[in-house]
């Protein structure tokens, strides 16, 4: 509209919203799922008001659900989508209105995947829910959880998070010493360790695969993270040097190195050898 001015936006598979300088909710696009936050399944083509005084201070937008953090008690919101349970409500069923998140679940940062949800709790801690076929939710198994844990993901002894990024399935988490740690699904290389395996679902045995043996990225020499983001199978972050790297699926030249091939699926593509991307 006339005069309206955005403060945060977020693109899902179909739809986008936006936090606007009132800190209201607006949301337009595909609507089959309820992804738009208005109450009805119908599509949107003009941004469209989100709720009933519901305002925001972040937002994020997955395949096809969309979540928020209230600016008001930092309470996290979810709607659309659910058939995973990535709303978090406790059930699969769609939600085409926004709803509360769990009891007493307040975050500072919030971050969806295609079928899961991720928050950076205030206590900088991560828990995870929605579908976890592929470690994703970073629980130690494979299976859906619809409604955020009682524990948090274990990211090491006496390790907390300060950022966090999700893919398509796939989450990474930029820890308090500005490394980073990648767990989910991992056919391209995306989780930056080296390897194809996927991590965050368990190993053959059954057993953690999280935790202290979870293997940061090496991102080169004396490099740490500032920021973090994922794409659907590859993932980028902007250095202490403010320069970026990215690593994971190249199919399409997303890693932006100005060659073919998927880069961190084998330990040799890291570290000083992944390139930074020219700008």
């Amino acid at each position: 509209g006339s005069g309206i001015k955005a403060t945060a936006i977020a693109a899902g598979g179909n739809h986008t919203c936006a936090i606007l300088d009132n800190s209201a909710v607006m949301c337009w696009g595909y609507n089959a799922s309820g992804q738009l936050g208005l109450g009805t399944n119908t599509d949107s083509p003009n941004p469209s008001a989100v709720g009933s005084g519901i305002t925001a201070k972040s937002i994020a937008a997955g395949g096809n659900h969309t979540c928020a953090i209230l600016d008001n008690s930092s309470a996290v919101m979810c709607w659309g989508e659910n058939d995973q349970g990535q709303l978090g409500l406790g059930t699969n069923t769609d939600r085409p209105n926004p709803s509360a998140v769990g009891s007493g679940i307040t975050a500072k940062a919030i971050t969806t995947g295609t079928e899961h949800t991720c928050a950076l709790l205030d206590d900088d801690s991560v828990k995870c829910w929605g579908r976890g076929d592929e470690g994703q939710l970073g629980s130690g198994k494979t299976n859906d959880i619809i409604s955020p844990p009682s524990a948090s993901i274990v990211l090491g002894t006496n390790i907390d998070a300060t950022a966090i990024a999700s893919g398509k399935f796939h989450t990474c988490a930029i820890i308090d010493n500005s490394s980073i740690k990648c767990w989910g699904y991992n056919a391209s290389g995306q989780l930056g360790i080296g390897g194809t395996n996927n991590r965050g679902g368990g190993d053959a045995d059954g057993d953690s695969d999280m935790g202290d043996i979870l293997p940061t990225v090496d991102l080169g020499t004396g490099r740490t993270a500032r920021g973090i983001i994922a794409g659907d199978n590859h993932t980028c972050a902007i250095l202490d040097n403010a320069s970026i790297k990215c690593w994971g699926s190249n199919i399409s030249g997303e890693l932006g190195i100005g060659e073919p091939g998927n880069r961190g699926d084998n330990s040799s593509e890291m570290g000083d050898n992944l390139p930074v991307i020219s700008l």
